[in-house]
């Protein structure tokens, strides 16, 4: 699925590593159990100390999905004013929450104005959204506590909708349960033929404690607080048709982020897409629209922590000190595709391949650590210059204070930033 450039591996095997990143959770892979199903999920816990300081390494640490075909049909559940209809097993109407706690297919259809899906089970869930118009009053409309591996696909022809309170209840510790219109602690997989649209109205819109992947469908999500789709370890888009509108950040890993296929489209105000510590284009077609802060931002620290390999990537920041393409002290690696990059300043850029048009400035050093909003990314730029220590005791025997050279023109003898 990735389609990566040799020359990337050899270049960037290379070079020295500046600042590492945390890849900081229980990650799980789908394996192939037996020669005609895949349906074994199988854990690998990845160290909270391991970090990534090169290209090369966080590049190959992707995790291919396999994505799992077979599934126990367990239950039909439609949603209307007067309640939950069940017909099936696995599930239960638990006052207004539909309570999942066996493994299998769930096909869902109707509509609700005050619902919440809560899965617990140690195995695999699939929802199939099946023209679904859904509103919680409480907090997530979908939230997997716990569950090997959840699937969200959208049935062929049907728009769905689902919409989070402005509000979240909390557990017995204070905590809130759910942090997102879909909120899963482990690993969230999107597919299907269908439409999906998604707003968030109290922190994220599409959240995820482990992996994400997006395989198809077309998804529209709408964030009116934090970022519009989230993930705290890998966060792989591989197919459909995805927009994201925030007025925070769009889209934003914790850790790798790639885009190996599909239709993106990114209008933010602060980072479009931002990645704690690599981000990999392969193939695609990415829009990305900054309107405070950088269109692609990753705050790796190393070379080729931004790396494109292919696809078009259309990106557009903020004015300097923002930017189309930041890397933060880095240089960004450009392989292949086709990359139009507009915005105040970028760092440092290598193309060994490419159509790329890039304006703006280039800058080194100096920025701040990208995702911490337009505000903190301000406070960051530079610091307070040293002057130095001054004596005028300690003059030049040459001094002439009535014949001292003239300031370049338009210059400031206040260096305060």
């Amino acid at each position: 699925m990735k389609n990566k450039f040799l020359i990337s591996i050899l270049g960037l095997l290379l070079v020295g590593a500046l600042v590492g990143c945390s890849f900081n959770n229980t990650a799980k892979i789908d394996a192939i159990s037996d020669e005609k199903t895949k349906t074994e999920v199988t854990n690998q816990t990845v160290a909270t100390d391991s970090a990534y300081t090169d290209a090369a390494s966080a590049s190959a640490a992707y995790e291919e999905l396999t994505v799992k075909t077979d599934w126990d049909s367990k239950a039909t559940v439609t949603f209307s004013a007067d309640g939950i209809t069940i017909d099936g097993s696995g599930c239960t109407d638990d006052d207004g929450v539909l309570s999942i706690t066996e493994g299998g297919e769930y096909k869902l259809s109707g509509s609700s104005d005050n619902v919440s899906i809560h899965i617990n089970t140690e195995d695999n869930v699939k929802l199939i959204l099946n023209g679904v118009e859904l509103k919680s009053s409480k907090g997530p409309v979908i939230y997997g506590e716990q569950v090997k591996n959840l699937y969200i696909e959208t049935a062929a022809g049907t728009t769905n909708s689902l919409e989070d309170a402005s509000e979240y209840e909390t557990d017995s510790e204070g905590n809130d349960i759910g942090k997102a219109t879909i909120s899963c602690n482990d690993d969230l997989i999107f597919l299907g033929e269908g439409t999906l649209n998604v707003i968030g109205n109290y922190k994220h819109v599409i959240a995820g404690d482990d992996k994400l992947y997006i395989e198809s469908g077309t998804i529209n999500v709408t964030s009116n607080v934090k970022d519009g789709i989230r993930a705290n370890d890998l966060l792989s888009i591989d197919g459909g048709t995805v927009t994201v509108t925030s007025k925070n950040e769009g889209i934003e890993s914790k850790s790798l982020l790639f885009i190996n296929g599909g239709d993106l489209t990114v209008n933010s105000v602060d980072d479009g897409i931002n990645s704690s510590c690599y981000i990999e284009i392969n193939d695609g077609t990415v829009t990305v629209t900054s309107t405070e802060n950088d269109a692609i931002d990753s705050n790796g620290g190393f070379e080729g922590c931004i790396t494109i390999n292919g696809g078009e990537v259309n990106a557009t920041g903020a004015d300097a000190p923002e930017g189309a393409l930041d890397a933060d002290n880095a240089t960004i690696i450009i392989n292949g595709g086709k990359v139009t990059a507009t915005g105040g300043s970028n760092s440092p850029i290598t193309e060994n391949g490419g159509d790329n048009n890039i304006t703006g400035e280039t800058f080194s050093g100096g920025g701040g650590l990208g995702g911490q909003g337009h505000q903190g990314r301000m406070q960051g730029q530079g610091g307070k210059r040293d002057n130095g220590s001054f004596n005028p005791d300690n003059l030049p025997e040459d001094f002439d204070p009535d014949n001292r050279p003239e300031p370049p023109e338009n210059s400031s003898e206040d260096n305060t930033l």
